[in-house]
């Protein structure tokens, strides 16, 4: 008899600690869902230091600092280039000195690009155009340059998102040679 009430005071206590628990949940919810602005009295404040005048200029926002004060927006004038030999999409792309290197991505879920692209940007074209290793992954590549080789680790290799490889690659961009690299732990 004794064991009976001690066994219904744990599920008591399992059942409060739940409620308390969900009760917070729901509590933590709310609170992040609501607007910062809602919780606080005064309106934020958008301060840019104004170095002629030597004060502050006040207006609705937030605080910018002295830093990039003086920094005028960048002014961004897009040309158009020539049009890419194929389309793609996750494919990868890295640029050194006036070359654009881009590589495999999808044409379709069903068809992957398997070799690189080169734009000029001195020129405005496209050309050279060379075949990637076999084993390489063909979308969602990780890459990186040092300003001659390009070091392509991992990403999705085949069509319909299958899964990672572990396979590196380095490619040398002035030879557009090959090399492979070791193998990744694990596939990431």
């Amino acid at each position: 008899m004794v064991r009976a009430s001690v066994k219904l005071g744990s599920a008591k206590l399992v059942v409060i600690c739940v409620g308390l628990l969900g009760f917070a949940l729901v509590a933590d919810f709310l609170w992040a869902s609501t607007s910062s602005t809602l919780l606080t009295s005064k309106p934020s404040t958008f301060v840019v230091p104004d170095k002629k005048n030597h004060k502050n200029v006040t207006a609705s926002g937030r605080f910018l600092a002295a830093a990039y004060a003086d920094l005028d927006a960048p002014n961004l004038h897009w040309e158009k280039m020539a049009q890419c030999p194929v389309p793609r999409l996750d494919g990868a792309a890295i640029q050194i000195r006036d070359l654009l290197f881009v590589f495999a991505g999808y044409g379709t879920i069903d068809y992957v690009h398997s070799h690189v692209d080169v734009y000029n940007f001195s020129d405005n074209t496209w050309g050279g155009r060379f075949d990637m290793p076999k084993e390489m992954a063909h979308s969602h590549l990780g890459m990186v340059t040092d300003g001659r080789y390009i070091y392509v680790v991992t990403g999705q290799y085949g069509p319909q998102c299958r899964g990672p490889t572990a396979r590196t690659f380095v490619l040398d961009s002035e030879t557009r040679k090959w090399q492979d690299l070791p193998p990744l732990p694990v596939p990431s």
